[in-house]
């Protein structure tokens, strides 16, 4: 029995904590990837894999990918090759037969951390300043899935580590190297990127990270989104101080909006980036508490700004309090030329941080009378897309083809209403008279 146990536990599709609200439950965390304090004295292994094995998409994926331009859909064989930074040197071991390279140029307002082979590290603590960089980031040809993110497999029990497998290069995401770049080598390596662009030419995307996300995971999610798009223009994050461990709720709230003035700054640095002409935005979770901080602070550079300087605004599971958005959800449109929130009834970190509040609601949620509907934002209802016993079902945009697909034709075209982009979206008449649109198994 324990043994079959741990065969499945293995499994990539279950590499998430299970009986996973720990704030709640048990406190046995099962299989997950290993995201914090994985061992960084491991270089990239070389070893010969065999060709990926092309698997045919299911009707409904490929239903979804027949509305998607030719120069946008996914060409998972296609390498991703990291470009020169005129004042640095190319990075080491590039060995791109065993694994495409995807660069992500960083914000963060963490402390830096002891260094590593592949370069700097930064833990939890809160930096008083903004710390600029690029992350190169492996992706294991042989063995990476259309919206997963390898990652060596962990098995806990409370505090004690039972198995911990080893970082492998051909088999897992990893950091080829990770460097601090002036604001100078900034501008001119992100220019760069954003001027060789073609499929998406002059578009950069930011990726804001959420609750429980240390700062190799989200340069690594950032670099997920961005290779399965075949996004070609410049890939952004910002890392805000996240602890990364699922008993610091409170503590990671604050550090989110704490960031307020950093996120500012690195926004900033992105809308000044010469080939820059659109910038889409991706808040996930708790992210779009960092960015609610931010569009409603006085005097802040965003909030001075008149123009519409977002092209795409995706709030993807937004961990705020409903009555709280209504209130401050005309500073969102205010920025952007399209608003779209993805909400789901089946997000159990959601569900969570609900229990926390006296079972009020919270924006990404779809509670029984429908999802949050605002003028001016596409609310659309992903339940459909994500209802796995062993999953937090949190991460349905980056995760699910379909609805990653749409957040694709989104940034490529800004095409609405959403059910003219996506066929499988039904427009739904809410219970005040308002329309959402929901995702559809059909």
């Amino acid at each position: 029995m324990l043994s079959r146990l741990f065969v499945e536990l293995r499994r990539p599709k279950y590499a998430v904590p299970l009986v996973g609200i720990v704030m709640v439950g048990l406190g046995l965390i099962l299989t997950r990837p290993v995201s914090e304090d994985f061992p960084v004295d491991m270089a990239p292994v070389e070893v010969t894999t065999p060709e990926p094995v092309a698997v045919a998409p299911d009707s409904e994926e490929a239903m979804a990918e027949a509305s998607m331009p030719e120069a946008i859909l996914l060409d998972e064989s296609r390498p991703v090759e990291p470009m020169a930074v005129e004042s640095a040197t190319p990075p080491p071991n590039l060995d791109t037969s065993i694994y495409w390279v995807q660069r992500v140029f960083f914000g963060t307002n963490r402390e830096v951390g002891p260094s590593s082979p592949s370069g700097l590290t930064f833990t939890e603590g809160r930096a008083n300043a903004l710390t600029l960089g690029m992350a190169d980031v492996t992706i294991p040809r042989a063995t990476h899935a259309f919206g997963e993110l390898e990652r060596p497999s962990k098995i806990t029990l409370f505090t004690v580590t039972l198995f911990e497998e080893r970082e492998d290069a051909s088999k897992h995401f990893t950091f080829l190297d990770v460097r601090e770049l002036t604001r100078e080598e900034f501008h001119a390596a992100a220019g760069q990127a954003a001027r060789a662009a073609t499929d998406y030419a002059g578009s950069a995307f930011l990726f804001i990270h959420g609750f429980n996300t240390p700062f190799d995971k989200a340069m690594f999610r950032a670099a997920q989104m961005a290779h399965d798009l075949e996004f070609d223009g410049p890939a952004f994050a910002y890392s805000w101080p996240s602890i990364g461990t699922t008993l610091n709720y409170v503590t990671d709230m604050d550090s989110a909006e704490i960031a307020t003035p950093f996120l500012d700054e690195f926004i900033d640095h992105i809308l000044t980036t010469p080939g820059v002409e659109r910038l889409h935005i991706v808040a996930h979770s708790m992210g779009n508490a960092a960015l609610a901080e931010l569009l409603t602070r006085a005097g802040t550079r965003v909030q001075q700004r008149d123009d519409k300087f977002v092209d795409q605004l995706i709030l993807a599971a937004p961990d705020l309090d409903v009555d709280k958005f209504r209130s401050i959800a005309h500073h969102f449109t205010r920025i952007a030329k399209g608003v779209t929130l993805y909400a789901s009834a089946n997000d159990k970190a959601l569900a969570a941080s609900k229990s926390l509040r006296s079972d009020f609601a919270r924006v990404g949620d779809v509670p029984e009378s429908g999802p949050v509907i605002i003028s001016g934002i596409d609310t659309i209802d992903v339940s459909a897309a994500g209802d796995e016993m062993f999953s937090f079902n949190h991460l349905v945009f980056a995760e699910n083809r379909v609805v990653l697909n749409d957040i694709g034709r989104l940034f490529a075209t800004g095409e609405r209403p959403p059910d003219h982009r996506l066929n499988k979206l039904r427009a739904v008449v809410g219970p005040g008279g308002g329309i959402f649109w929901r995702l559809t198994g059909e």
